[in-house]
């Protein structure tokens, strides 16, 4: 029998499926993302597969996925945001539209689970030709890649030192054009997105090397040459691995600072100083060198950065904006991200470190949902006896789901 916690979760996913009153573009019911939106999101739904695979038989997870593939344009680009016309919302040719490529990812760990048979060799093509296209679209001339701050999920993340770094200069720039919606609601988005603080972010965005999107773009590889092997396709997989190796190697050449023992965004010939949780990514992308993810890891027990009570800060608490009720990745700990970092210390043998973390995170979201009925969008990394910041949705089952059933049965049970 599970556990209360764990049954809550299914019970709000379920009740989050979205089902169509009228046939639309996609498949239907699917999975919900946890804030109740008609659209769906590319890595919120990769993060949701690594729950609902334990319940395939309750969870339309190949539906869910299968909707991108559908909604795949002819040039290979997957949207990170469709609507119900199977239309992108953003303009492909924009960062804003791609999303952290974690696909390949969900895909390869339901095969190992024996989920779905067959499904490999027929969602291969799309992914190799996805992977193709923002390689050749979001990547840099030193190997690297850029995306932008919605992009790449950590919304309201600092990646500046000034705000005088933030230009359009050398930017692919954010126009009326990059939101692929006619009409006065593409109007409305546009003109609430220029209407913000520090808008010109949204044009800065080729000018930076990413560290987290790099790391993501080299895994979107790693887990592509994997499903080639698989697949008996060994010259591909060759091709995929070398990638990834030269991926990892501009990466360290570029991204690590020794002083600091962390890797960071790169702005032209300087390292930004922004420790944030993207820097993790270099984990489960195996682009970290083991002498540096020993480093890295010590800064998981320093409570002036990421060694906080109840789970690791999507910002390091030194950081001047670090911000726990109005910061939204500005320092709540948030499920996905922590479910990516325990699997990346798993990787480097750093199984009672993972185990530690995972049981108070585990321990604190559960005091949370006694405290508050409910399981929320984020989490307070320091205090886990009230709901979050003001601007964690409730009832977000949606890819917080992980912690009560994944990391539950991964890392603890």
């Amino acid at each position: 029998m599970k556990n209360g916690f764990y049954q809550a979760a299914l019970d709000i996913a379920e009740a989050k499926l979205f089902r169509d009153s009228a046939p639309t573009a996609l498949l239907s019911p699917r999975l919900g993302t946890g804030g109740s939106f008609r659209d769906i999101f590319l890595w919120d739904t990769c993060f949701c597969a690594f729950w609902a695979q334990y319940h395939p038989e309750r969870f339309p997870l190949e539906a869910s996925l299968d909707n991108f593939y559908r909604c795949q344009d002819p040039e290979g680009f997957i949207n990170r945001q469709i609507r119900s016309d199977g239309h992108g919302k953003w303009d492909p040719r924009h960062p804003i539209a791609f999303a952290p490529p974690l696909l390949s990812w969900a895909e390869l760990a339901m095969a190992e689970k024996n989920l779905f048979p067959g499904r490999l060799a027929r969602v291969f093509p799309p992914l190799l030709k996805h992977h193709e296209c923002i390689r050749a679209r979001f990547r840099n001339g030193n190997g690297l890649y850029f995306s932008d701050p919605f992009g790449c999920g950590m919304d309201d993340l600092p990646r500046w030192d000034r705000e005088d770094d933030i230009t359009a200069e050398g930017g692919i720039p954010f126009t009326r054009g990059s939101v692929a919606v006619p009409g006065a609601e593409g109007d409305g988005v546009y003109e609430y997105l220029s209407g913000q603080k520090n808008s010109l972010r949204f044009s800065w965005n080729r000018q930076l090397d990413w560290i987290d999107t790099s790391c993501q773009a080299a895994f979107d590889a790693l887990n592509l040459s994997r499903i080639a092997r698989r697949l008996g396709q060994g010259g591909m997989a060759e091709e995929l691995s070398a990638e990834h190796r030269i991926a990892a190697e501009a990466v360290n050449a570029a991204l690590w600072d020794k002083e600091r023992g962390f890797y960071f965004d790169r702005l032209g010939d300087r390292l930004l100083s922004r420790m944030h949780i993207g820097g993790f990514w270099t984990l489960i992308s195996e682009i970290a060198t083991p002498d540096r993810a020993e480093r890295m890891v010590r800064l998981l027990d320093d409570p002036e950065t990421f060694g906080l009570p109840y789970g690791v800060p999507s910002l390091s608490k030194s950081d001047p904006d670090y911000d726990l009720e109005t910061g939204y990745w500005r320092g709540p700990v948030w499920c996905p991200t922590m479910y990516m970092l325990l699997c990346g210390l798993r990787k480097y043998g750093f199984d009672k470190t993972a185990r530690r973390i995972a049981e108070k995170f585990y321990t604190a979201t559960r005091h949370v949902w006694e405290a508050t009925g409910t399981i929320w969008e984020n989490y307070l990394p320091e205090i886990s006896d009230r709901e979050p910041g003001r601007i964690a949705c409730r009832d977000f089952c949606g890819w917080s789901a992980l912690a009560p059933i994944t990391i539950d049965r991964e890392f603890l049970s």
